[in-house]
């Protein structure tokens, strides 16, 4: 199963090319927790969504952070969802996220 989605790209010319992103699910037995932050005018948010082999939706959830930067809304964000897929019980785990740093950190 995967879940398809466009979305404009950043682009300097006057018309911006669309960019398909595709959710693949994790290999069987695993569960995978996408993790994402969000900062508008000083306001940071965060959320992750977790879903199993099969695409099932297990929990999402999505939280303000008020006045922070977007790295502390990201890292949050994916605090929150491990939290959540541990406490559900997981233990084979895939984590997919954007943040760069927030990734090699973990690897």
């Amino acid at each position: 199963m995967s879940v398809d989605h466009f979305f404009r790209g950043p682009s300097s010319s006057p018309t911006p090319s669309l960019h398909m992103v595709r959710w693949h699910p994790p290999s069987p037995g695993f569960v995978k927790l996408n993790f994402d932050g969000s900062l508008i005018n000083l306001s940071a948010a965060g959320g992750f969504i977790i879903r199993d082999w099969t695409g099932k939706l297990v929990k999402a959830e999505a939280s303000y952070y008020g006045d922070t930067s977007i790295l502390v809304a990201e890292a949050r964000a994916l605090r929150d969802g491990l939290r959540a897929t541990i406490q559900a019980g997981f233990k084979k785990i895939a984590i997919e996220g954007d943040n760069k740093i927030l990734i090699q950190a973990l690897k």
